[in-house]
């Protein structure tokens, strides 16, 4: 049966759920997951797709089934509860978005890396990574660099590399009164790229200055000429091995691989991102795969519950596959492997035994 669309965001107003940009005409809206005890704003609201999505739990669906999940009744009731709430009142449509279809890897490619040539990495952010256990060598061979931070250097970048490049199809651009823009983060942070098995990079994440939203995609999806991300997965070290290790995060893969001795990594953007992961998988001749995830998974049913999603798809891909655990004082392997380090004064070349 259909039903009648009252709009996503009336609906959250109306289930008293906390949302940071609500302003009238957004198309994306982050809000507070009721679900998960989400104090990060991991919610989004799609006011275009009538839809909502929590990246920390996975929990999704639409407004209708929004205000029924946190009212505990069936859609049909929760829609004939909400004709009743919003009756005489139409739901806001928001105008929409002209996005533009994803260029070629290569394309992709091309332009971040040239565009990160062009940019600097501030002391802070050297220091952040030389923290984690890389050195000077490591840092520049996976080019991590400063996400631009103002005006000025923004539209220097936009000069340069739109007159080497075509930027439409790029994550992280788009046109506004007919100007090329750069995504501006909402603060400061250094840019990670997240490469293929070849090396070759297929977008960008950007590592922020805050602890409450550390991570986010280099990404113009909601905005005009611009282009969504993919949920791609970030692969580093020996490629040829028939061993590699699951974790979550590019930067973590990076500082792992290197801490191990060039162990194959193999990194999802987030443990419900998992859509290319068959994919990458299929690419290697991984025959065990060593699950890896922060160790908060031993009490985060969020996270047992994705990983039983993982370990199908790779039971699918016909692959062995383990789950590893650590010194839960150390939450993520590469602190684990930067401890191991510092205390043998080596390479922990030894993930899994």
């Amino acid at each position: 049966m259909e039903w009648k669309e009252f709009g996503i965001e009336e609906v959250a107003r109306l289930c008293g759920i906390q949302m940071k940009n609500d302003g009238i005409g957004a198309r994306e809206i982050k809000a507070l997951c009721p679900f998960c005890g989400d104090k990060h704003y991991h919610l989004y609201l799609n006011t275009q797709k009538n839809q909502w999505n929590c990246f920390r739990c996975g929990a999704r669906g639409n407004d209708v089934s929004l205000y029924a999940r946190i009212n505990c009744m069936t859609n049909k009731e929760a829609a004939n509860e909400l004709s009743n709430c919003i009756t005489g009142t139409e739901p806001k449509r928001i105008q929409p978005i002209n996005s533009t279809p994803m260029k070629s890897l290569m394309e992709r490619h091309n332009v971040y890396y040239d565009m990160l040539q062009m940019l600097p990495l501030n002391n802070t952010h050297f220091n952040d990574l030389i923290k984690r256990g890389l050195s000077m060598k490591n840092i520049q061979n996976f080019l991590y660099k400063s996400v631009p931070a103002n005006e000025y250097e923004r539209r220097e970048i936009i000069k340069k590399l739109s007159a080497q490049h075509d930027l439409s199809g790029i994550p992280g651009f788009y046109r506004k009164y007919g100007e090329w823009k750069i995504y501006e983060p909402p603060y400061g942070g250094y840019f990670v790229p997240v490469c293929n098995k070849d090396g070759y990079i297929q977008g960008l994440q950007i590592r922020l200055d805050v602890d409450d939203d550390r991570y986010r995609w280099f990404s113009t999806n909601e905005y005009p000429e611009g282009t969504g991300v993919s949920s791609w997965v970030h692969v580093v070290g020996d490629i040829s091995s028939d061993t590699a290790y699951l974790t979550e995060g590019a930067l973590k893969a990076d500082v792992t691989s290197v801490l191990s001795g060039g162990s194959l990594l193999i990194a999802i953007a987030g443990v419900n991102a998992v859509n290319c992961l068959s994919d990458t998988l299929n690419q290697l001749n991984v025959k065990k795969v060593y699950e890896m995830f922060d160790m908060d998974k031993q009490v985060n049913h969020r996270v047992k519950e994705a990983l039983i999603k993982i370990k199908g798809i790779l039971n699918e891909c016909g692959i062995e596959t383990k789950t590893c655990t650590w010194d839960p004082w150390y939450k993520g392997i590469d602190d684990y492997c930067l401890y191991k380090k510092k205390r043998h004064n080596s390479s922990y070349d030894r993930l899994a035994a």
